[in-house]
């Protein structure tokens, strides 16, 4: 209990500190060159895809947006498909942020059919349309989570959602969220492991509740973040943490990830020169 009470407090001062550096890289209103803004785009897709099993590099990826080509040996047409739909899922979900929508179904819907709509589009995806499945549609037939940790399955569980209640149970998250007076930390937590355990699409679940991610951080201000792929995996804290009951590892990890994210920005930008020194010329 004493653990549990410190590490609780050790969350609400990185909160604090959170909110202190938001401020802080708020004030910076530095708008990115953008050669930096693709960049950022691009590590995106490749983070999030990489997650799911996508074997591109960050490399691969770069030169596939920028040329149309791809080069390297045993190239899966599945992986290009991907990136692909991801980057046109990133960039509905910053234009919805631009605009200020408000999270709906269609949004959701939306980003989640971009994200896997190359692949379908390319004739995968064969057995869910044989069982009726149509495009911008929740799931018509039963689906299973399969739990994983370290690659490894440990078993497989029911979805919370079955095709006859996934409607139903979608618009009910959503109100919820909308209504919620929780921080938007505790609705970026809440949001994607609730998507995760109900299964509500034929695929692409986590790739789409990661986008929810952003979108609810950046419509406060915070900036757009990949998601590390090297040291904590995001996937296996979600499952790590509606495993065994642990309920700020996701927390704690946005918070962390951030945290990283502005401060790099903030030093990046005191590295700028502020007073041009070099010759002018004159008239």
């Amino acid at each position: 209990m004493k653990k549990k009470r410190i590490f609780t407090i050790v969350i609400y001062n990185k909160m604090e500190k959170l909110i202190d550096l938001l401020k802080k890289h708020k004030t910076l209103n530095v708008i990115p060159s953008l050669e930096e803004e693709q960049a950022q785009l691009y590590e995106y897709v490749y983070a999030t895809n990489r997650l799911e099993g996508n074997q591109l590099s960050l490399l691969q990826t770069t030169e596939l947006f920028k040329s149309d080509t791809i080069s390297g040996n045993n190239i899966r047409n599945s992986d290009i498909l991907e990136q692909k739909g991801m980057y046109r899922a990133l960039k509905k979900m910053l234009v919805a942020v631009k605009n200020k929508e408000k999270l709906s179904i269609q949004l959701i819907l939306e980003l989640n059919w971009l994200s896997i709509g190359s692949l379908w589009n390319e004739d995968y995806y064969l057995n869910a349309k044989e069982k009726g499945q149509l495009q911008n549609q929740f799931k018509v037939s039963q689906n299973v989570i399969s739990i994983k940790q370290n690659g490894i399955e440990k078993e497989k569980i029911m979805p919370l959602s079955s095709p006859d209640n996934v409607q139903k149970n979608m618009e009910e998250l959503i109100e919820n969220v909308n209504k919620s007076d929780a921080s938007v930390l505790d609705k970026a937590v809440f949001l994607p492991q609730e998507i995760w355990i109900h299964q509500p699409f034929v695929d692409g679940n986590k790739r789409t509740g990661r986008l929810l991610i952003n979108f609810l951080l950046m419509k406060e201000g915070f900036p757009l973040f990949s998601y590390d792929t090297e040291n904590l995996n995001y996937n296996s804290l979600l499952v790590e943490q509606y495993y065994e009951s642990k309920p700020d590892l996701v927390k704690n990890y946005l918070l962390e990830t951030l945290s990283k994210k502005m401060n790099d920005d903030i030093e990046a930008f005191s590295k700028i020169k502020k007073d041009f020194k070099g010759f002018r010329l004159l008239l």
